[in-house]
C-alpha cells in the first residue's frame, strides 16, 4: 500500500511517540519493581534481624514459652505469612503462620522476581561469639506489592494511550497544514509530466504565497519551469539543426565506412605477410640448427651405411659361392652316373667343404639382421630431422615431453658425444597440451647452445619432473656460464654472447616465444665458470588448451 506524505507524517511521529512512551512505561515500571524489590529486601532483612536480636537470649535459655509469645506478635502483622525458629540442629523450637507455608520447604528467596509461591522467604542467623545458635526464618506475603506494580503499569499504559492519542491528532492537523501546498506542487508537478511532450508550461506554475520554506520551493518550481520551457524551445531549435547535420553527416559515414574497410583489409594483409614472415623466420632459425647438426648427423648416418656396405660386399662373396656350387650341380645328370659324373661330384663335395657352408648360412642371417638395424638406425635419424626440420602446423597434441627430449637427443647426440657426457634424469610426468615440432625445436636449441658453452670434458643433465600441475624440464650445463649483465638481454631478438658467425641470436628469443604460446616459462640461472641451467615450465591442465582454442578463435 502507497501512503501519502500527510499519512507517513502522521505514521512517523506516532511512531516515534510510541517508542519513546514504551521505553517510558518500561523505565518507570522496573524503576518501581526495583525500588520496591530493595524495599522488600531491607524490610525483611530489619524485620529478621531484629527478630533475631530479641529471640536470642530465649533461644539461649531453652524459653520455648517466650519464642511462641515472640511469634505470635509477629504474625499479626498482616503481611508475615509465617515465622519460624529453629535451633543449630534444625530443630523448630516455635513458629506461627498459615500451616500450609509451615509445612512447605523453606527456601530463601534474594529478589522479588524469582518469588514463584507469592511469599518471599528470608532468614537471619541466631549467633553469639562467632557461634551459630539458629536461624530465623521469615515470609512475606508479596501480593500488595504485585497489585502497586499492576496499578503502576494500568496508569502508565492509560497515560500513555492518552498520549498517543492527543499526538496523532496533533499530528493530523499538522500534517494536514503542512502537505496543503505540497498538493498544489504536485498538481503542478503532474501537469508539467502530461504537457513535457507538447512543451506547453504555461498552466504548471503554482501561486506563491507568504514567506514559509514550502513559499521558497514554490518559487524555485516555478524557475525549474520557466528553464524546462526554455530548454524545450533550445531543443526544439538543435534537432532541425542536428537534423539537417544528420543528413550531410550520412555521405561522410559511408566515405568513412568505405576508407575503414580498405584500410581493415590492409591490416589484415600485413599481419598475413607478418605471420608468414614469423614462420619463415622460425624456419630460418630451424634451418640453421640443422647446419649445426649436419656433421653429427651425416656422422650417425655415415656409421650404419659404412657396415653396411660392408656387409653386402661380404653376401656378394657367400652369393657367389653359391653361384659356383649351382653350376657344378647343374652339369651332373640324373639319369646316368659315370666317371666323369664320380669325378664331378668329388670336386662339388670339395668345394662344399671348402666354402663352409654352414658357417656361410649362420653369417648370412647376421650380416642381413646387422643391415636391418643400420637401415633402421638411418630411418629413424632422417625421420627425427625431417619432423624437426619441415615447417611445422600450429596444431597442438596431449604428447609426453620424454618422447620429444628421447627424439631431440637422438638428433644432437653426434655432435655433443665427442665432447660431453650426457646424463637423463627422466621421471614420468602427464602429457602435456603442445606443438611438438615446436617444443623440439626448443630443446634444440637449448642442447646446442648448452653443448657450445662446454669446451671439453663437460656433462649436460636432463631432468624433468612433474611439480603443481606442471611439467618442468631443466637443462643443465657444467660450461662456461652466461654473465650478469647479460641474463636481462638473452631473450632479446638477435643478442648473441657468441662469437660472429657461430649463433643468429635468434634460437632463445623463438624458443621463449614459443614456449609463452603453449601458456608456460622459459627462465635461465646461470653462474660465470660454473655453468647455466635452462628450466622449461609447461601447464598441464587445459590452460594451454582453452588460450590456443581462444587464440584460433581470434
Amino acid at each position: 500500500m502507497q501512503l501519502s506524505l500527510r499519512n507517513k507524517t502522521i505514521l512517523g511521529i506516532a511512531v516515534i511517540e510510541a517508542s519513546l512512551l514504551l521505553l517510558l512505561v518500561l523505565t518507570a515500571v522496573d524503576f518501581m519493581r526495583t525500588t520496591l524489590n530493595d524495599g522488600l529486601v531491607k524490610r525483611a532483612s530489619t524485620i529478621t534481624t531484629l527478630f533475631a536480636t530479641t529471640a536470642k537470649d530465649a533461644v539461649l535459655s531453652y524459653d520455648l514459652a517466650s519464642l511462641e509469645v515472640y511469634c505470635n506478635e509477629l504474625i499479626k502483622n498482616p503481611d508475615i505469612g509465617y515465622v519460624r525458629v529453629i535451633n543449630s540442629d534444625n530443630q523448630i523450637l516455635a513458629q506461627a503462620g498459615r500451616a500450609k507455608l509451615l509445612s512447605s520447604t523453606f527456601s530463601a528467596d534474594e529478589e522479588l522476581d524469582l518469588v514463584s509461591d507469592g511469599i518471599f522467604d528470608s532468614y537471619t542467623l541466631i549467633s553469639e561469639a562467632e557461634h551459630i545458635y539458629g536461624q530465623v526464618q521469615l515470609g512475606i506475603d508479596i501480593s500488595s506489592i504485585e497489585q502497586s506494580i499492576q496499578k503502576i503499569q494500568k496508569w502508565t499504559s492509560g497515560i500513555a494511550l492518552i498520549e498517543m492519542f492527543l499526538v496523532t491528532l496533533f499530528s493530523f492537523v499538522l500534517g494536514t497544514y503542512l502537505t496543503k501546498k505540497l498538493q498544489g506542487l504536485r498538481q503542478a508537478a503532474r501537469s508539467i509530466s502530461k504537457n513535457v511532450t507538447g512543451g506547453e508550461y504555461s498552466h504548471s506554475k503554482i501561486e506563491v504565497t507568504g514567506n514559509d520554506e514550502l513559499s521558497e520551493v514554490a518559487e524555485a518550481f516555478n524557475k525549474l519551469v520557466t528553464s524546462l520551457e526554455n530548454e524545450h524551445k533550445r531543443k526544439e531549435k538543435y534537432q532541425n539543426e542536428l537534423e539537417t547535420l544528420n543528413r550531410t553527416l550520412e555521405g561522410k559515414v559511408i566515405e568513412r565506412t568505405s576508407l575503414l574497410y580498405e584500410r581493415n583489409n590492409q591490416l589484415e594483409k600485413s599481419n598475413q605477410e607478418l605471420h608468414e614472415a614469423q614462420q619463415q623466420l622460425i624456419q630460418a632459425e630451424k634451418m640453421a640448427s640443422v647446419g649445426l647438426l649436419a656433421a653429427g648427423v651425416a656422422h650417425e648416418i655415415n656409421n650404419p651405411i659404412a657396415f653396411v656396405t660392408s656387409n653386402l660386399n661380404t653376401l656378394k662373396d657367400y652369393t657367389e659361392t653359391y653361384r659356383l656350387i649351382s653350376e657344378q650341380l647343374l652339369t651332373l645328370s640324373p639319369n646316368s652316373i659315370s666317371e666323369t659324373h664320380v669325378l664331378q661330384i668329388n670336386k662339388l663335395l670339395t668345394s662344399v667343404q671348402d666354402a663352409e657352408l654352414a658357417y656361410i648360412n649362420q653369417d648370412t642371417q647376421d650380416l642381413i639382421d646387422e643391415s636391418i638395424q643400420g637401415l633402421a638406425r638411418v630411418k629413424s635419424i632422417v625421420k627425427d630431422l625431417k619432423q624437426f626440420s619441415r615447417a611445422g602446423s600450429d596444431e597442438k597434441q596431449w604428447f609426453d615431453i620424454n618422447t620429444c627430449l628421447t627424439t631431440t637427443l637422438n638428433m644432437v647426440s653426434g655432435q655433443l658425444k665427442y665432447h660431453c657426457t650426457i646424463e637423463k634424469q627422466l621421471n614420468p610426468v602427464p602429457k602435456v597440451f603442445i606443438n611438438v615440432g615446436k617444443i623440439i625445436q626448443v630443446l634444440t636449441n637449448l642442447l646446442i647452445n648448452a653443448g657450445q658453452a662446454i669446451h671439453e670434458n663437460g656433462k649436460i643433465t636432463i631432468t624433468s619432473l612433474y611439480k603443481n600441475n606442471h611439467v618442468i624440464v631443466s637443462i643443465a650445463d657444467n660450461g662456461s656460464g652466461i654473465e650478469p649483465k647479460h641474463i636481462d638481454k638473452l631473450f632479446d631478438p638477435f643478442f648473441t654472447t657468441k662469437k660472429e658467425g657461430v649463433g643468429t641470436g635468434l634460437g632463445l628469443s623463438i624458443s621463449y616465444g614459443i614456449i609463452q604460446d603453449h601458456a608456460g616459462e622459459l627462465t635461465v640461472d646461470s653462474e660465470l665458470n660454473k655453468g647455466s641451467c635452462f628450466n622449461i615450465i609447461l601447464p598441464t591442465d587445459d590452460k594451454n588448451k582453452q588460450l590456443m582454442e581462444t587464440s584460433n578463435e581470434q
